[in-house]
Parts: C-alpha cells; structure tokens; sequence
C-alpha cells in the first residue's frame, strides 16, 4: 500500500514492510533498497538491487531521475526516464568520445560497464561492436508510451553512431562528415517536420513507425583482429527508412489544443516572399486562413515544441560543425527555412520543391471547399465553396468541372454498364477530405522514397558500389495507445505493440531460459506474461483481422456485422472483452492493460480505397508529384483484382493486410539481428522535469516487463560469460 500510495519516498531508513506473497510464506522486506552501511543507494544497474520488488525498483529509478540521472541499467538494457529537460553535460564531445572508445576500440578484460554510468551511448556503441568485429547484424528497439522520448533517443543513439564509426578519438579532434552521412544525420528533422505532430501527451509526437537501417561497410573487417582496430574498416555508408501507418485521420481532424503535423504551421509561417515562390494566393495568410490548421493559437504550443527540441537540435548541428551559440529558439517560420536547406540537401529543390509544397497547399485548400444540397434536393450536392474550388483546380492543374464531379458523383461499375450515383453533401465532404489524405499520405511516402534515394549506401557509397553491407536498425514505433475513444489506428498500433512485445519476451526471458537448459545449469523459475492467446484473437485463422477482411469483401458489409462475429466465433478467448451495453463495441485485454474499441469506420478505414473519380482525375494533374503517386494508387487498384478464397477466409487487399504483412517483415528483419532494448518512461503526465508520479510510472514498468527484465538479468548473472 506504501508503494502505491508514495512511492516508498516516506519510509525511513531501514523501515520494513510485511509482504504477502502468492503461494509462499510472508516475509519482511525493506521498503526501499540500503547499502551494507544502512544508507539510501540508488543503484545504476538494478541487477545489484538487493530487495527486488516493484517498490524498490520504482525508489531506485526515482531518486536517480531527481538527480539528473536519466538512464538506469538493467543488465543488458537500459532504462530511459524522461528528463523533460536537456543536460547538456551528457551529450557533450567529450562524453561521445568516451563512451565509443572505452566500449569500442579499447580492449578490456572485463565488461567496461561496471564502472560506467548507465548511458543510451553504451547501446549504440555495442550494437557498433558487435557488427564491426562480431560480424552479426544488430537491432535497437526503443520502446515506451507516447511522450516517453523515443524519438529523441533514437536520434541521440543515431548521432552518437555518425560519430562513434569514426574510430578511436581523443576529445578536440576534428569531426568532419561524409555528405552522405550528413544526409542521413539530417533526414530524421526531415522526416519529424512532415510526420510528427503536437498532441496531449507529447508536444513532438510521432505519428508514424519507423525503421531506420544503417548501412555499414563491414567488408574488410574479416581481413582485421581486435587488436587492429580501425575505423576505416566499418564505415557508415547509408541509410534506408521502412515507415508505418502514417496517422492520415490527422490532415483533417485534430483535438483542440493540439496541432496538424508542423510542415502545414511552419509553411504558413514563412515570409510572404517565400510563400508566394509556391503559390500567390498563399501570401498574406495565416493559420485561420485554413480550416484543417484551425484557429486555435499555437504560439504557446510552438513555444512548448521548440523548448523541448532546442538543446537536441544544438546537439545534431554541432555534430555537424554549427556550434550551439549561433543558435536560437526556432519559430515556425524559421523551422521553415531550415526544412528548405535540408530538402535541398537530398536534392528536393527548384520544380520538385515548388511540386511538393503546391501538393501542401492543395491539402489545406480541400479542407475550404464546401458543399450544400443541390437545388434543395438533400440527395444530391452542389459545391458552395466556387472560389474555394477555382483555387484548388488551379493548384492540381485539373478542370474546374472535372473536379466538381469527381467531388458530387460516384461511377459505379458492372459486368455489363458503367453509370453516375449522385452523393449527397455529407459523402462529397467526405471524398474531399478522404482526397486531402490520401495525397499527403502519398506526398509522406514519396518524400521518404526521395530520403532513401539520397542516403541508401547502395546509390551513394563513396569507396564503390556493395551488394550486401552490416546493418543497425533502429525502430521507433508508436507506443501502446488507450484513449477515451479507441478506432481502427488505436488497434493496428497496440497490435504492433503486441509483436513487439513477443520478441522482447523472447529474447529477454525464452532465450536465457532455453540456453540455461541446455547447458544443464539451474535456473530460478521466473513468471512473465506471455501474450500469445492475444496474437491469436487479433491474428489468427479466425481473428479479428481475418474476420474485418472478410467482412470488407462483402457487399453488404458493416461494422456492427463485424463486431457480431468477432464476438461469436471468439467467445472461448480469455482476451476478449463483451460489452453488453454497445453493439458496437469490443474489448481485449492487451499485455499492457485492457482497451475498449469503437468499430465504428472499422470496415471503410480498413478497406482505405479512394474512389476511382478522384484517383484518375488526380493522376491527370500537372502537378507531377501529385499525378505520379496517385497513378500508382491507379495501377493498384487496377491489380487488386477480385477477392479470392484462402482456405477458410476471403483475402482481399486491405489497410490491416498490408500493415500485417508489413510487420511480418519487420519481424523477419528484427530476427536475423542481434537485438538490444531501451525503455523509455514517461514520469509524469505534465510534461514538467523533477518530477516522477508513481503510479503511471509502475504501470509503465509493468507494462515494459522490468520487474521480471530485472530477476532474470540478476539470476543469470553469475553464470553469463
């Protein structure tokens, strides 16, 4: 109850608790963790902790989070609290250098780490090691709920291995870039400016998945020792970036104090001279001018976004040669300025810039446009937006009237005749915006394309083309979600979580367990939770996925039908949750706790198919981006073909089809790596440093599976070599 309620932060030293344990006698146990003289310790690797249990644990990684320490060790992993601040003392030259030459290129005896700080530079240095002189593929899989810093750690990690590839040295030496690697140093502010956006819980949350592959040449490492350790022989040559599940429902719709994704702000707050180069009509607006942005002032919001990031932007510009007192807060318009230097940095200039931000404003444009009953006939519509839609025909490069129809009639198609439904001004709405998403969905991926274009080692190596190169990847997924309201997107995250989730009980728990029986060396039993009864209702032959699918193929297809099924046919699953009260709603009881989902739009959202009007008018566009992209959605669906029957399911194409198979990828991917973890936690709901409140703070712990992360390092401590 103590720790529930404080933390343990008022027990006095050397206080007790009794404790009921499941199936075992009670026994008494400090509240919180001493050292052999009876004082406090916080410990950096909580494998040393001598009381394991969650108060202790909790103690222990606050006492070092009001420290300013962020990172705690567990074993191999590392436990990152959010500072919410930055310290500029853990990140400096000096400690880059440290890290990479203590764990890298000097030879030791024994682990180095016994005698370090706990530090996300120890994970990317290792991953470094183990590809450069083992030879094996490595993987760092940052992981934690929305605002716990993922992001931002994965470009520390990034930064920290731009520097560490190039070999031994000493504090003060020059740190020069290869352009190549400054590109893809830079492609992660890039990629934030057009996928990252101010929500609740993090002012610079990332709306999408992403897996970046660094690309390594490793070649000449079999022709060196260890005691030949050179930097020359595994340079970083490249990057590729896989993404996922960009949140599309974002261009239209957004809570109120919160914000689109900042390329839209930082666009319209670029000096009129600068907005008028992409189109005239943009000079002299504002955030108000455009209903997708809102009126909301974001001034505070911008203010919030660019305190968090400044320090993390001063760290990636110095790594590069800006030092940090040329530098100010950034406004908007001035991130603005910056996205342009980068863009131009992978060749994204002149025509094809003016191409990219005329597709922006075309997004923001459809978002005017409006439509009302056609001469008083509730079944039919009519634009009532003329001007709105005279300029949205300029920006694409398409006729006024061919847009008005693509807009108010749908062509439906037979075996035997081709005809016009009128839609009424509820559905040519919802075709507008269902436009608007669909071409920054495409604009998102096509800009990534033109980021691998300009990184991939492949393309750009300086020292020859390469076949095969040593790979890093590092993931940063989207956390484990729960909202008052849980769509479709809530479901294909917590579903990656899920997986996720598997492998980290694999190789965390499995794994040492396995190899321990087989060497014949006893290991303590230790309890975890094993979601593989989830991973069968959601993935499953007779799953929640393959049920949607095949309720999409149907003609008279719906939610409510969808959700009677899942119901019906999974009723034996422990997983599943009824509610009763709601026809439209299910439950699953997630590794993480338990969600409650809405069904509603489950069936269109996962079918995410724009209608043929508008896909062909839109690859008719002089708007080259525009037009390419969406005749790839053309050529997609031209192939897409009828549903067809496998074994006991109708397949068809869908948004979770794809993510799923996406997924099973990555997973492959992640397998044939030697992987290495970071949680990250979010102390508080605030947002605000010093500051750890405990209960979401347990929840995360539990969720991340330190408790049991912690007994299985510490039991396997004494044996592992």
């Amino acid at each position: 109850e103590q720790m529930r309620s404080d933390g343990g932060r008022n027990a006095k030293k050397g206080q007790q608790q009794t404790i009921d344990l499941k199936e075992y006698p009670s026994k008494v146990l400090p509240l919180q963790n001493v050292d052999h003289n009876g004082n406090l310790t916080a410990y950096p690797d909580m494998v040393r902790l001598p009381y394991l249990h969650e108060a202790g644990i909790l103690y222990n990684l606050k006492e070092r989070h009001l420290s300013g320490k962020p990172y705690t060790r567990t074993g191999d992993i590392v436990i990152a609290v959010n500072p919410f601040q930055w310290f500029h003392d853990l990140y400096t030259e000096k400690k880059r250098v440290y890290y990479s030459n203590r764990l890298v290129w000097e030879a030791a005896d024994q682990d180095p780490r016994d005698s370090m700080e706990p530090h996300v530079y120890e994970v990317s240095s290792l991953s470094y090691k183990g590809l450069a002189f083992e030879m094996m593929n490595q993987s760092i899989l940052v992981s934690g709920e929305s605002g716990a810093g993922k992001t931002e750690t994965v470009k520390i990690c990034m930064n920290h291995m731009a520097s560490v590839q190039k070999g031994p040295i000493r504090p003060g030496m020059e740190e020069s870039l290869d352009p190549v690697v400054q590109r893809v140093v830079e492609s992660n502010p890039l990629l934030e400016a057009f996928g990252n956006a101010k929500t609740r819980r993090n002012d610079n949350s990332s709306r999408f998945g992403k897996y970046l592959q660094l690309q390594f040449d490793n070649s000449k490492m079999k022709e060196s020792s260890l005691t030949s350790r050179s930097v020359s022989n595994c340079l970083l040559a490249g990057s590729k970036c896989d993404v996922y599940l960009l949140e599309k429902n974002r261009v239209c719709v957004h809570d109120d104090w919160e914000r689109t994704y900042h390329i839209f702000y930082q666009l319209l707050a670029a000096p009129d001279d600068v907005k008028g180069k992409f189109w005239s009509k943009l000079k002299g607006t504002s955030n108000k001018s455009f209903k997708y942005v809102g009126e909301t002032d974001t001034k505070k919001i911008e203010g919030q976004t660019d305190a968090e990031h400044f320090q993390h932007t001063i760290n990636t510009l110095e790594l590069i040669g800006i030092s940090g007192d040329k530098l100010k807060t950034l406004s908007d318009g001035e991130h603005f300025a910056n996205t342009v230097k980068t863009l131009d940095l992978i060749n994204i200039r002149g025509d094809k810039l003016v191409a990219m931000m005329r597709a922006i404003c075309a997004v923001l444009q459809l978002g005017n446009l409006g439509f009302n009953a056609k001469n008083g006939d509730a079944d039919k519509s009519a634009v009532a937006t003329i001007e709105e839609l005279r300029d949205l025909a300029e920006l694409m490069g398409v006729e006024e009237k061919d847009l008005t129809l693509a807009f108010t009639e749908r062509t439906m198609k037979t075996k035997t005749e081709e005809y016009k439904v009128p839609l009424n001004a509820v559905a040519a709405k919802d075709a507008c915006d269902a436009l608007a998403k669909e071409i920054y969905g495409k604009l998102f991926l096509w800009l990534v394309s033109e980021i691998n274009t300009a990184t991939c080692a492949e393309d750009n190596y300086k020292n020859g083309s390469m076949s095969n190169f040593g790979i890093i990847g590092l993931l940063d997924i989207f956390g484990f979600e729960s909202f008052v309201v849980n769509r479709f997107e809530q479901l294909c995250i917590n579903y990656a979580n899920e997986k996720l989730q598997q492998k980290f009980t694999e190789d965390i728990f499995r794994s040492v367990q396995t190899e321990y029986e087989a060497e014949g060396i006893e290991l303590a039993e230790i309890w975890y939770d094993d979601n593989t009864d989830v991973l069968d209702l959601i993935e499953g032959r007779t799953g929640l996925l393959a049920l949607l699918n095949e309720e999409c193929v149907r003609p008279q297809g719906s939610d409510q039908a969808f959700v009677q099924k899942a119901l019906q046919v999974n009723n034996a699953s422990q997983c599943l949750i009824v509610n009763k009260m709601d026809r439209m709603s299910f439950g699953i009881h997630h590794y993480a706790g338990k969600v409650m989902y809405d069904a509603d739009q489950f069936v269109s959202s996962n079918q995410d198919t724009l209608p043929t009007d508008l896909s062909d008018l839109c690859s008719m566009s002089t708007n080259f981006v525009i037009a390419n992209e969406m005749a790839k959605v053309e050529a997609a669906n031209m192939t897409r073909g009828t549903p067809r029957r496998q074994k006991s399911n109708l397949v068809a194409p869908t948004a979770w089809g794809k993510y799923k198979t996406q997924l099973l990828s990555l997973m492959t991917n992640l397998r044939k790596t030697e992987s290495r973890y970071i949680r990250c936690i979010k102390p508080n709901m605030k947002k605000v440093p010093v500051l750890m409140e405990h209960i979401p703070t347990v929840e995360q712990l539990r969720c991340a599976g330190v408790v049991a992360a912690v007994t299985l390092s510490r039991s396997a401590f004494p044996n592992r070599l």
